[in-house]
């Protein structure tokens, strides 16, 4: 009970610390009218409010950081494996079936080119991803499983994470361009992300495993497929993080892997 009490205490620190940090950097993002990409330094900040959140409660309630799942264990490599290729194959499956039937087309592949994004890119990728992954999957998911079933806390992490994305995907150019349609697609697939990350990061004990999803996703999706796929009258209906192919892939993957399968 007093686990339970202590854990309720964090969550609350957390929810309100990342709510009034994020509130003043949307603020300037959108009050400025900042795309997500011209300013870059203030969506870094962005993503780095729930790790420092995180932070911030453990501090205050713990007195300690211990407990997130800092360290990297050899029982780490397989999920970490899995992690960063998941976010390719799903891409190849998604753009490939674009391409193949006429969605979208493929542009010019400069193999180097692709192979520094998936390798130094990635690397990259993961100085921001962490900065979201130790709040989401390093805290939340270690304090929620204390307070809520399994599914719940898939459930309630994924909507969080969506919600805090929902403002920039509204108000910036961070969207298919059609808003409702970018909002319940990027629902979905962080859903299924969220799944496939909370899953990874529990058999590995630790976070690791999530930042690297989040950040090969990143790449793989927005440096890597999107560019190189030249956009027809239905491309942005079905390819990006806000379009219904790899809402239903992740959904999909996260179905097939982690889901309990019925008994014939």
């Amino acid at each position: 009970m007093e686990e339970r009490q202590a854990a309720k205490r964090k969550i609350g620190v957390f929810l309100l610390t990342g709510l009034v940090l994020s509130g003043s950097l949307y603020g300037v993002i959108i009050g400025r009218g900042y795309g997500i990409n011209s300013g870059s330094v203030f969506s870094l900040g962005l993503m780095w409010v729930p790790g420092v959140s995180a932070l911030v409660s453990k501090l205050l309630v713990d007195r300690s950081v211990r407990g997130i799942g800092w360290r990297l264990r050899r029982k780490t490599l397989p999920p970490l494996g899995a992690a960063y290729l998941i976010p390719p194959m799903l891409c190849m499956a998604v753009y490939g079936l674009a391409w193949a039937v006429g969605i979208g087309r493929c542009g010019i592949i400069v193999p180097m080119q692709v192979l520094s994004f998936a390798t130094l890119g990635v690397l990259l990728s993961c100085a921001a991803s962490l900065g979201e992954e130790i709040g989401w999957r390093g805290f939340l998911l270690t304090e929620l499983r204390k307070v809520l079933p399994p599914r719940m806390v898939h459930l309630v992490i994924g909507s969080i994470w969506f919600f805090y994305h929902a403002p920039v995907i509204v108000f910036s150019n961070y969207n298919n361009g059609n808003i409702p349609v970018s909002l319940v697609c990027f629902f979905v697939m962080v859903q299924g992300m969220t799944v496939l990350a909370d899953v990874l990061c529990i058999r590995a004990e630790s976070f690791w495993p999530a930042v690297l999803l989040h950040a090969s996703h990143n790449v793989f999706v927005q440096s890597i497929f999107d560019p190189l796929t030249e956009n027809g009258p239905w491309t942005q209906l079905w390819t990006s993080e806000f379009g219904l192919g790899l809402a239903i892939a992740y959904a999909a993957a996260c179905a097939v892997l982690f889901l309990p399968r019925r008994r014939a």
